[in-house]
């Protein structure tokens, strides 16, 4: 039993030492972007030399990878949150947004570098298409949204069916997101402001 304790606390010692790097390699992917990005800039930024990463990493392009899959991992976590079915459906999609902003909020060097635009060259693919496609994020974002309406709401709550809907409300979410600026605003007023749109539209 305290073998099995041992092992496990070392084993979640490294899983937090290889998050703290690929949080801190995210700023320097961003700045740099991938192809100009060295091993030791990425070592640097996580306050470790170079030939130490290769203990947790085999390569610049896995740190990368890994980076795509945390995200893609939190964000899909969102998804699976407990949903109150008696809400109303205005009070269901907030607490969905609010969560995703907060995410967004704590993860902001991560959320960054995959909003940038110099990635060609990075050999990472999410939901099949390449990271730099504009259309990867939407679509990964689109398809768990999706599948959360059909879960979560029923056909009478929608005035269109589930998958239109969800690219509609995916659209306005990364929208948002798209035209982040300054300081950032508080999660659940932005959730309400998202929900409010995807429900009402723009017009009074």
């Amino acid at each position: 039993m305290i073998v099995r304790t041992a092992v496990a606390r070392r084993t979640r010692a490294r899983e937090r030492v290889r998050e703290d790097i690929l949080l801190a390699a995210a700023g320097v992917f961003a700045r740099r972007g991938y192809a100009a990005a060295t091993l030791a800039e990425l070592a640097e930024a996580a306050g470790y030399a170079a030939p130490s990463l290769y203990r947790y990493f085999s390569s610049k392009e896995e740190i990368f990878r890994r980076l795509v899959e945390l995200l893609a991992a939190e964000v899909s976590a969102t998804f699976e949150l407990p949903v109150d079915r008696t809400a109303p459906l205005a009070a269901r999609l907030e607490r969905l947004f609010e969560a995703q902003e907060r995410l967004a909020r704590s993860r902001r060097s991560v959320w960054d570098l995959l909003e940038s635009t110099h990635f060609a060259d990075a050999p990472v693919s999410l939901g099949g298409r390449p990271i730099h496609d504009p259309r990867a994020g939407l679509e990964f974002y689109q398809e768990r949204l999706h599948a959360w309406l059909r879960r979560h709401t029923s056909p009478r709550e929608l005035r269109c069916p589930a998958r239109v809907a969800a690219r509609v409300i995916a659209g306005i979410a990364f929208a948002f997101q798209a035209a982040a600026t300054g300081p950032a605003p508080d999660p659940s007023e932005r959730a309400r402001t998202i929900t409010d749109l995807a429900l009402h539209g723009v017009l009074p």
